[in-house]
Formats: structure tokens, C-alpha cells, sequence
């Protein structure tokens, strides 16, 4: 009679743990700058927060399955569907962080055929949330998997897309942000988060396109060194640079208005 596995963590459960930790503290963090920066969705912040809870619910949700012998079809469903949509509020908050730039940048008056571009990643994005998690509730339907497997592609691709038009925008903003602006400060955070994006895609990408059963790319049972390299430590890195932007931000803002401040002693001196 085969014996019962026991239940007991991984090496994803144990980068399950660290995920709740350092999530924990960004998202303290990201709400910090939310009450500091606003909480409009255009501007960005907000989906930095979305993302950390996001991220600590996947990795809790981990946990449980790992501890239990016999876990729920509907705790696996929870967890894949958590972690087909996570990537998102990143792309959202760097797409946030862009428009607030172009609206610095052309004092809020942005062309209309970059309106409609930036209108059209949003609505991108929030099409890939809905296609990622319709396809995570039918890839736990056997019945439904092949269905599922396909609108998990497309959303990923949409994703990709998305990325395509982030990295040529923020190179664009690049070539019209002043020097010291905080339109600048914005592009360049996106800028620098775009590579370590990438290569979280491109693990996304693989696992969606693998035609292996024994899927190395899995969130769950797959390589837990690529999984820790291409994912994890990729979504920490984008989460660093984007909640670092929000307090040089707030910095960047103190200054400004003790410079203001300062100049209107000096005038009221003269």
C-alpha cells in the first residue's frame, strides 16, 4: 500500500515565506506613498499596493496547499488564478507612472493619439486580467483545460504587447522629460524597471508555451531556481525601483517647497 505523502514545505514554500515578508513591508510602504501621492489609478501608486496583496495572498495560499495532504481543488484554483493576474498591477502602476509624466510634460494637455495609445494599453491590460482568470478557473476543469490553457496565452501575449508599447513610450517621454522634472524622475523608473519586467514576461511566456506535461516553469512544482531567478527576485526588483520612485518623490516635492519657501522669504526681505 502506498504511503500518504507528507505534507511539509519546498523551496517554493520557503520563497513563499520571504514573499509574505518582504511584501509585507512594501506594502506598508506603497501605502505610505499613496496617502502622500493620491490614490487615482491614473497616476499608479494604488496598483503597487494591489500588487503586494496580491503577491501575499499567492504565497500564503502556497503555503497551505504545501502544509496540507490533501489540499482543495478550489485552494490550487485560488492560488494559479492569484498568480496568473499578478503581473499586472505592476504593468498598470508603470503605465500610471507614464501617463502622469506625459501630463507634466504637456502641462495636462497630452496630444489625443497618445490619449487614445495609453486608453488602449489600459484597456489591454484589463482584458488580460479577465482572459487570465477565466483561464485559471477552467484549467482546473479537466474538461475545460485546453480552453483554459489557450486564454492564459492570449492574455500573456497581451501582456507582452502591452510591454512592447511601455518600453517605446518611456523611451519616447525620455527624449522631451526636463533634466530635473519629476516627469523625468517617472520615465526613467519605468525605464529602469522595464528590463527586470521583461525577463518575468519571458518566464510567464514559457510557462504559457511549454509543451512539456512536466512543466519546468511552473509556480508550483517547477524549477524553484528559475522560478526564484526569472520570477521572484524579478518582481521584487520592479517593486524596489517603483516604491523607491515614490519616496525620492516625496523628497524631490520637500524640496521643491522649501526652495518655494525660501524665495518668497528672500522677496518679502527685499
Amino acid at each position: 500500500m502506498a504511503e500518504t505523502p507528507t505534507p511539509g514545505l519546498s523551496p517554493h514554500g520557503y520563497i513563499a515565506i520571504a514573499e509574505i515578508v518582504v511584501y509585507s513591508i512594501a506594502l506598508v510602504i506603497s501605502v505610505f506613498n499613496c496617502l502622500h501621492h493620491g490614490f487615482k489609478r491614473q497616476q499608479g501608486w494604488a496598483y503597487l499596493s494591489v500588487f503586494c496583496i496580491f503577491r501575499i495572498v499567492a504565497s500564503a495560499l502556497v503555503i497551505v496547499v504545501e502544509e496540507s495532504s490533501d489540499p482543495s481543488t478550489g485552494t490550487i484554483m485560488a492560488e494559479i488564478t492569484v498568480s496568473n493576474i499578478a503581473l499586472t498591477p505592476l504593468l498598470l502602476a508603470a503605465l500610471g507612472f507614464l501617463t502622469t509624466s506625459a501630463g507634466l510634460m504637456f502641462n495636462d494637455t497630452i496630444p489625443a493619439i497618445l490619449t487614445h495609445m495609453l486608453r488602449i494599453v489600459r484597456l489591454a491590460l484589463t482584458t488580460a486580467v479577465v482572459l487570465g482568470v477565466v483561464g485559471a478557473v477552467k484549467l482546473s476543469n479537466y474538461s475545460t483545460y485546453s480552453t483554459g490553457h489557450t486564454l492564459s496565452r492570449v492574455s500573456i501575449l497581451l501582456i507582452t504587447a502591452v510591454f512592447v508599447i511601455l518600453t517605446f513610450l518611456s523611451l519616447y517621454f525620455l527624449g522631451f522629460a526636463s533634466p530635473y522634472g519629476q516627469n523625468n524622475i517617472l520615465t526613467i523608473a519605468v525605464t529602469i524597471a522595464l528590463p527586470f519586467l521583461c525577463v518575468r514576461i519571458a518566464y510567464s511566456l514559457l510557462y504559457a508555451f511549454s509543451s512539456s506535461t512536466a512543466n519546468k516553469y511552473s509556480t508550483f512544482t517547477g524549477d524553484w531556481k528559475i522560478y526564484l531567478g526569472m520570477d521572484v527576485v524579478m518582481e521584487f526588483v520592479v517593486l524596489a525601483v517603483l516604491t523607491t520612485t515614490g519616496l525620492l518623490l516625496q523628497k524631490f516635492s520637500g524640496m521643491a517647497k522649501t526652495r518655494h519657501v525660501g524665495s518668497t522669504s528672500a522677496y518679502e526681505m527685499a
